[in-house]
């Protein structure tokens, strides 16, 4: 009996400390989703406020010398929106991060408000999706999907 009772309290016990470790593991891929999510949103800050200030040097750093689409003509394009364009607003909202083979699927809604030389406002809306590929401790992008943003 005394053994039964030991041996039921030893698999409860087990149990017990198999469910409060996939908890501690399910914590800790929270945080690294969550520290995740903070970095790309870091990333996306600093690309607002380069995009804002209007120089492609200020925004080379984000965008990955193997831009799926010409890392050229986007240097190109950009540069003739900045001296076509001001940018007066730019908000990104990240929707949700998807990951597969070690690239990220990072869905923006975004609001670009701007002013175009001869001062007439402008401005667009759309969602984008953002392929990234971690670099150290931020990301480059890849491409960019969906709605046009530049």
């Amino acid at each position: 009996m005394a053994a039964t009772v030991s041996a039921r309290l030893a698999v409860l016990s087990t149990g017990l400390l198999l469910i409060s470790l996939a908890g501690c593991a399910s914590d800790r891929s929270d945080l690294l989703e969550q520290q995740r999510h903070e970095q790309i949103d870091r990333n996306l800050e600093g690309l607002k406020q380069g995009l804002r200030a209007g120089t492609w040097s200020k925004v080379e750093r984000f965008f990955s010398p193997a831009y799926q689409e010409g890392y050229g003509e986007l240097r190109d394009r950009l540069e003739a929106r900045f001296r076509d364009e001001q940018i007066i607003d730019l908000q990104f909202t990240i929707n949700r991060i998807l990951e597969n083979d070690g690239l990220l699927n990072v869905q923006v809604r975004w609001h670009k408000a701007w002013v175009d030389r001869g001062g007439k406002p402008g401005k667009r809306e759309g969602v984008s999706e953002f392929i990234l590929r971690q670099r150290g401790e931020s990301y480059r992008i890849l491409n960019i999907l969906g709605d046009h943003l530049f």
